[in-house]
């Protein structure tokens, strides 16, 4: 069995598609090692072109192969150009799983797409209109070519099915429920008490659907509340529709101390996460929730919304709030604060909690899955048993 893997997210500055593509190839590449299955990684994917590849995943494994790997965006482009019958992939795949919003036609292959939300349904209003139709198209696409389809969580699934109802049964294409997990390894202890400037943290890309402007009116409320207040520290690049935030945030003239730290690596992560008084992430809308499952492996508590995903991500072991009001953000982060051996058992709860995802488990039921698709109509890819004559992409 030749399996194909999308990296061409995993060759950029990465946000959370990004980097599951990264850990879950590493995770998937490592658990075949030494059997009948060999994998080649794609470094450029459909109409995601990279103009570099070389930040882009690597397995260093005899059944891992890179053909994609320094091709010139030129060459790539001339690959990837779509035809009727198929796009012909160097390594010969019989299934490709697709991280990118996208579903192209392979030939002789069976191809798997994520489904990572439909926030471009949902809450159109936090997106630009490039992106809600390159991700509008990419479902739809899916829908067309795909032989299956995973969702990252319960709620997307049910999202999906919200605004498709029916699709998914009539269709008859396979589908699964497949969630993440960190990039972090879960600490097995917690190391005392942090710091009296411990801050809190929030990460994520600058954008209207992460909701830091509500954050930030919260910090406001609590830095005027709370007696010696923590300061506030928000790392992440610049996302959409954010230049009024990003000046805000850089430019903080409100009580207390905001700061902003950028784009932070693995390695700086992990450690502010570990440093971190709580994690507070009052988000509108969350495919899965990424950031408090990482929270939660380097035992810092975590303030959420009670919306979409986080809770069936964040358990018993988040505090949740309304992201529509500030003031109940404020008040769960007073809360914490001021109420002893709270933040402790929160903690434990959280090391708990995030234990029930792991990688490994991921990839299992990730290639169980495979073989599910596989098995359909003797290996057929969908598009050409529904259509004999398939238009090219366009």
């Amino acid at each position: 069995m030749i399996i194909g893997i999308d990296v061409a997210q995993t060759c950029t500055e990465r946000a959370g598609c990004g980097w599951v593509a990264d850990t879950l190839t590493r995770a998937f590449c490592r658990m075949t090692a030494g059997t009948d299955t060999s994998v080649v990684l794609y470094h450029h994917f459909g109409s995601w072109i990279n103009e570099s590849t070389e930040a882009g995943t690597t397995v260093d494994l005899p059944h891992v192969t890179c053909p994609m790997r320094g091709l010139s965006p030129v060459e790539a482009r001339r690959l990837w150009q779509p035809a009727a019958s198929g796009v012909e992939l160097p390594g010969r795949p019989d299934l490709v799983h697709s991280h990118s919003f996208q579903a192209p036609r392979i030939a002789r292959a069976k191809v798997v797409a994520t489904i990572h939300d439909v926030a471009f349904w949902a809450h159109p209003d936090f997106t630009t209109e490039a992106n809600r139709l390159v991700c509008q198209r990419g479902v739809i696409e899916a829908m067309e070519n795909a032989d299956g389809l995973v969702f990252i969580s319960e709620s997307v699934r049910n999202e999906f099915e919200r605004f498709l109802p029916g699709w998914l049964e009539e269709s008859g294409v396979c589908h699964t429920v497949i969630p993440w997990a960190s990039r972090f390894e879960p600490r097995t202890k917690i190391d005392g008490v942090p710091s009296a400037g411990a801050p809190w943290f929030a990460y994520g890309s600058l954008e209207p659907r992460k909701n830091f402007g509500a954050l930030l009116q919260a910090y406001q409320e609590y830095a005027v509340r709370s007696a010696i207040p923590r300061p506030l520290w928000i790392a992440g690049g610049r996302g959409w529709r954010s230049e009024d935030l990003w000046q805000q945030v850089t430019d903080w003239t409100g009580p207390g101390d905001v700061r902003h730290l950028g784009y932070l690596d693995d390695d700086a992560l992990s450690a502010q996460l570990g440093n971190a008084y709580c994690l507070v992430f009052p988000s509108w809308y969350e495919g899965f929730g990424l950031p408090i499952l990482e929270a939660m492996t380097q035992g810092c508590p975590v303030i959420c919304s009670r919306i979409t995903s986080l809770s069936e991500i964040g358990g018993e072991a988040a505090i949740y709030v309304d992201p529509a009001q500030p003031g109940t953000i404020a008040d769960a982060m007073l809360t914490l604060e001021m109420t002893p051996g709270l933040r402790a058992a929160r903690a434990v709860a959280s090391l708990d909690q995030v234990r029930r995802f792991s990688w490994e488990s991921t990839a299992r039921k990730t290639l169980a899955f495979y073989r599910t698709v596989l098995a359909v109509n003797l290996g057929r890819p969908r598009w050409e048993r529904t259509s004999a004559n398939p238009a090219p992409l366009s």
